[in-house]
């Protein structure tokens, strides 16, 4: 008989060596204590996970871990779902199902706003979790470094370390969406990133966190260095992938203006538990046009979503909706850059997509 619970405090080591077991014999080899430090470096994880436990032994687990969301002027909550592992000889007795279903309902006594995660489209699809958010990717190489960065620049760069905490801690939290990293440096090297911070001779001028070529965040106390960032960033680098979430439009602009390519891509998925929470964050993510449509979504409310004189707001009402919509529609229609280019409506097209999302430093 199949005993489905949360794992014990004691249990940390036995959910650890699970997970690498798990995800070792599906790809490379995995250590998450290494890939995840943040959690899987530190005592008290197990709490995170439901288990299937058959014989007395794990045979499948997920975690979802609390994340505090500064986006738009509010703090959302949401469950970040990984670790998602059944042992290969257990496969195909509906743990994932089940598992899955605790940590929905958790995270709705919790009270969290929405959950997120990465994964195979379709499989979580039936979860009620859809593609999500505008993540742009700027490709460099050296011929725009060439042509169109400046020739001398003041700037280099240093593995972060402890004593660096503050000044990027002070600089993360400035920025239109935030999560809360209690484990900032640990955050920071998530899936195996390199953080270092951009000094301009003895001044901290900002931080990056690096994967190979891919730069996936960069903050910067003065925006217009960027040029000179980049500068001085590929100096060593052949070519360099930087990544950005769609709020962040002088960025965007200023990285369109000299990088060879890009592309739009969804972020992660999304499963919404506050739509009212949610939209208002959404809403008030970066400048909008004014105007007012409101919506109905199916088993969540209508909603009226406002813009007047630059002021945005989401609130429930009782008006007629212009548009009805199921939640995965709603997703779709107001999240997806793709759906946004289809939309004939001016009002909707001018604020569209809305921005939310998941760093990678704060993802799970």
């Amino acid at each position: 008989m199949t005993e489905y619970r949360f794992a014990r405090p004691e249990e940390d080591m036995e959910v650890l060596d699970f997970i690498n077991f798990v995800f070792s014999q599906a790809a490379r080899p995995h250590d998450f204590a290494q890939l995840i430090p943040k959690v899987y470096a530190h005592p008290g994880f197990a709490k995170l996970h439901a288990v299937a436990v058959e014989d007395g032994r794990i045979r499948g687990t997920i975690a979802m871990l609390p994340v505090a969301v500064h986006a738009g002027g509010e703090t959302l909550r949401c469950g970040y779902i990984g670790s998602v592992s059944v042992h290969p000889r257990f496969r195909g007795k509906g743990y994932m199902k089940e598992l899955m279903a605790m940590q929905i309902a958790e995270a709705k006594r919790q009270g969290f706003d929405f959950m997120s995660l990465g994964g195979q489209r379709q499989r979580y699809q039936y979860f009620g979790f859809i593609r999500y958010g505008d993540t742009v990717h700027f490709f460099l190489n050296q011929s725009n470094a060439r042509h169109a960065l400046p020739k001398e620049t003041p700037f280099t760069f240093a593995p972060a370390q402890e004593c660096h905490a503050e000044a990027i801690a002070a600089l993360h939290e400035k920025q239109a969406l935030y999560c809360e990293r209690p484990r900032l440096l640990d955050a920071l090297r998530t899936y195996g990133g390199v953080p270092y911070v951009i000094l301009n001779g003895e001044e901290i001028s900002g931080y990056l966190v690096a994967m190979g070529d891919q730069i996936t965040e960069l903050c910067l106390s003065r925006e217009s260095d960027l040029p000179a960032v980049m500068a001085a960033w590929m100096r060593e680098h052949k070519n360099c992938q930087v990544s950005c979430g769609g709020e962040m439009t002088q960025r965007i602009q200023g990285l369109a203006a000299f990088a060879e390519t890009y592309s739009i891509q969804p972020s992660a998925m999304i499963k919404v538990l506050n739509w009212e929470n949610v939209l208002r964050a959404a809403m008030r993510m970066r400048p909008l046009p004014d105007g007012e449509r409101v919506i109905q979504i199916e088993n969540a409310g209508v909603f009226r979503l406002k813009v007047e004189n630059g002021a945005a707001e989401a609130v429930p009402c009782q008006s007629r909706p212009d548009y009805l919509w199921t939640e995965a529609q709603a997703v779709e229609a107001l999240f997806s850059p793709l759906q946004a280019q289809a939309v004939p409506d001016p009002v909707l097209r001018s604020w569209l997509p809305l921005t939310l999302d998941i760093p990678v430093a704060d993802q799970f």
